[in-house]
């Protein structure tokens, strides 16, 4: 009797230790996947505030350079715009808990799932701060534009202002195609990407709360 309850409790103990070996294996592997999904995401980081660096040079001239006071409202908008995205990716990035190997299992899983949702709600929310306000700027930008004729500009200036109804139609619509691409890039994004992830760490914590 006594023999059968030490294999049992060696059996017993062997199935715990096999379980946490492949738990952390799982964690280890959740970690890899996660950090090249942060890597991404800084890169992209990088992308959208270099971008918006040099959004505010170029607008910040159009507010100086073009005379019609429609655009000037629509160029110092986009500005505004530009500057909030810098603080808004830079936000995101700080408000994200680091991951700590050296944690328990369920606190690294607690965390990983927290930042994983809060990118999520990020890329899933980008109608709001990322494609309406700048499509209303630039729609105010562009049918602010009035007769050039009276001005004396530069024929290369020229060239990046619609000033025909025809030109100012055409560049409207392919900015509001470009918006709903971005909309649903994102969205995409978090479906394939993010949300797969999400499943993955739910089903380690499921793993977590029936085994050990």
């Amino acid at each position: 009797m006594v023999e059968q309850e030490l294999k049992e409790i060696w059996r017993n103990s062997s199935q715990i230790e096999q379980i946490k070996f492949d738990i952390s294996r799982l964690l280890r592997d959740l970690d890899k996947r996660a950090k090249k999904l942060d890597q991404v995401i800084k890169n992209r980081d990088r992308r959208e505030i270099a971008a918006s660096v040099f959004g505010v040079i170029m607008f910040g001239y159009f507010a100086i350079a073009i005379p019609f006071w429609i655009t000037k409202i629509g160029a110092l908008l986009s500005v505004l715009w530009f500057i909030y995205i810098i603080f808004k990716f830079r936000n995101n990035r700080k408000t994200k808990a680091p991951v700590d190997l050296t944690l328990p299992y369920k606190e690294q899983l607690h965390r990983q799932r927290k930042n994983i949702e809060q990118e999520a709600a990020f890329l899933n929310s980008v109608l709001y701060w990322y494609v309406l306000p700048p499509l209303i700027a630039n729609l105010v930008f562009i049918f602010g534009v009035g007769d050039p004729s009276a001005y004396n500009w530069e024929p290369g200036f020229l060239d990046f202002i619609p000033f025909t109804m025809n030109s100012k139609i055409t560049m409207s619509i392919g900015i509001i195609l470009f918006s709903a691409f971005v909309v649903w890039l994102n969205k995409r994004a978090v479906k394939k990407t993010l949300t797969p992830i999400i499943k993955e760490i739910d089903r380690i914590e499921s793993q977590l709360e029936n085994n050990l």
